[in-house]
């Protein structure tokens, strides 16, 4: 993974470029002591993966990983700490987009793992944070609200694309064309809060949405 660290503090910010490099998924590294240049670097090199300094967010996050995304809509991110560790200020993180979350304190295992679950496409928070993690992802109240914004012509389209069939075998099986197929693919990502294809099928589990259909 082609990797921009943003990070403010020198010493710590060559001390977690020295670390990636030594990862086995980490291809390239370049990094930013700013916002402003770490987009203006992200421009040019299209990284796959963000490092993200906490508390150079804490101003506007929703501001910064909105303007992050629309430079590098695929890239995966991760926050390095923040001001606030509580649980309810590092959800607030994920529903904004990163994939990853570190506090500051965080030993090289968990680095480690967190570029591992990033590489293979996973959310990933540390050992101590899982359990709350889990049982927020898998609440029964966020669940049904995920849920019920969809109508059911939506839910019927996102089993089928859970199930890996494509937009042309949607269509057949539903008995619409692959537009109307594409244009519930489309309504489903705005609804769902999330970038592509392989995202809907990632919070259709974490969110409990996908519905297997008994044969």
């Amino acid at each position: 993974m082609k990797t921009l660290v943003l990070e403010a503090i020198p010493l710590l910010r060559e001390a977690i470029v020295g670390h990636l490099t030594l990862h086995p998924t980490i291809t390239d590294v370049q990094c930013a002591a700013d916002i402003p240049k770490a987009l203006d670097l992200c421009t040019n090199c299209q990284p796959d993966l963000v490092w993200l300094d906490g508390e150079l967010l804490e101003v506007k996050p929703e501001v910064t990983i909105r303007n992050f995304k629309k430079v590098v809509p695929e890239a995966k991110m991760l926050l390095f700490g923040s001001g606030d560790d509580s649980i309810p200020e590092i959800k607030k993180y994920f529903k904004l987009g990163i994939l990853a979350y570190l506090p500051k304190t965080t030993t090289e295992e968990d680095l480690d793992a967190a570029l591992d679950a990033l590489a293979a496409g996973h959310l990933y928070v540390p050992t101590s944070l899982q359990h709350t993690f889990t049982s927020w992802l898998t609440d029964p109240v966020r669940k049904t609200k995920s849920w019920q914004k969809l109508t059911p012509r939506e839910k019927e389209v996102l089993n089928l694309i859970v199930e890996e069939h494509t937009a042309h075998e949607i269509a057949i099986k539903l008995f619409i064309s692959q537009c109307t197929v594409e244009t519930h693919r489309v309504n489903l990502i705005q609804k769902l809060g999330v970038k592509n294809t392989a995202g809907l099928v990632r919070v259709a589990f974490e969110a409990g949405l996908y519905q297997r259909r008994l044969i």
